[in-house]
């Protein structure tokens, strides 16, 4: 009789404890603790959409590397870095929309989880913005509550952009560093243009010799001062975001360009958009773009205002 009645107490003793330890775990959940004290440690972050796209950041040594495959973009990593430090409650989220919030949150959130070694030290979902655009619903994992977040004193409030999210959706190819053409003029010998669209404008001009010459080969005359400046116009040319979806042959192949440097030759091949594509929305831009694929890479925006320079024609540099 005193065994069972110990046995009692054992489970009685057993269930209290049990229900603190949940109790405990709840309110470990319910923390409003978004932000990072520190990022140092960080090692991993993995961020997933509701389309069921994923990207790993992984930490290799003093580099980072996206789904296994290229080098992160440096600038990237240590902005988003520092925003997770950085994010704040700016408010709850109203009784009135507490639903509302929740559904879209729970529709087209995107879920970050954040990890030091194989512990994961962060969770939770990134929804929507605020209708002003000054904060960002968020929630951690397993919680019962949303929140505006915000980064204090800095505009725009929305957070998704600063997390390498377009939209609603994550896209490994943002998070990629991106191809800085950066070649030293001296060691620039010739640089050969074929252009795809006025074949008259195509030229090869010889740096190390001062030679011009046209399609025909015809050698043209022009300063001698404009050999070494043209080839000063391949320094540090940035391209912009890959679009490793797109195939270049929809669009219109405009000029290919061989540059011989220290013993070796890069290829930038420039694409313009079609008449069509110049109606679609996802081609329209504050920018005048085109595309191009640098030494077989895959396709990446360029913006005019910066490449124009190199993109110049046979009548320009005569003039």
């Amino acid at each position: 009789m005193k065994n069972i009645f110990l046995i009692y107490i054992l489970m009685f003793i057993s269930i209290i404890y049990l229900s603190s330890c949940q109790i405990d775990v709840k309110e470990k959940i319910n923390k409003k603790d978004f932000n990072l004290s520190e990022t140092e440690n960080i090692d991993k972050i993995i961020m997933s959409d509701k389309a069921g796209n994923i990207i790993t950041l992984e930490k290799e040594k003093e580099e980072w590397i996206i789904n296994s495959k290229y080098p992160v973009w440096k600038r990237q990593i240590e902005y988003t870095l520092n925003v997770m430090k950085d994010i704040r409650i700016k408010s709850s989220v109203s009784e009135q929309k507490t639903n509302l919030v929740e559904e879209i949150i729970a529709t087209t959130g995107v879920k970050v989880e954040i990890f030091e070694g194989e512990e994961k030290i962060k969770s939770y979902y990134i929804g929507g913005n605020t209708s002003d655009h000054q904060g960002t619903y968020m929630i951690m994992e397993n919680a019962e509550n949303a929140y505006v977040m915000h980064i204090p004193d800095r505009h725009p409030g929305i957070l998704n952009p600063k997390y390498g999210i377009e939209g609603i959706y994550v896209n490994e190819n943002v998070w990629r560093e991106p191809i800085i053409i950066n070649i030293i003029p001296k060691e620039i010998s010739e640089v050969k243009v074929i252009d795809f669209i006025n074949q008259e404008q195509s030229f090869t001009i010889n740096i190390k010799n001062k030679t011009l010459a046209d399609f025909r080969n015809n050698e043209i005359l022009i300063d001698n001062r404009k050999y070494n400046e043209f080839a000063s116009f391949f320094s540090n040319l940035q391209c912009g975001i890959y679009k490793s979806d797109l195939n270049p042959e929809d669009f219109i192949l405009s000029k290919k360009i061989y540059i011989t440097n220290n013993n070796r030759t890069d290829s930038l091949i420039v694409y313009d958009i079609t008449k069509i594509q110049k109606t679609q929305k996802e081609y329209n831009s504050t920018v005048e773009n085109l595309y191009a694929k640098w030494n077989n890479s895959d396709m990446v925006i360029i913006q005019k205002n910066i490449f124009n320079k190199v993109l110049i024609t046979l009548d320009e540099i005569k003039e």
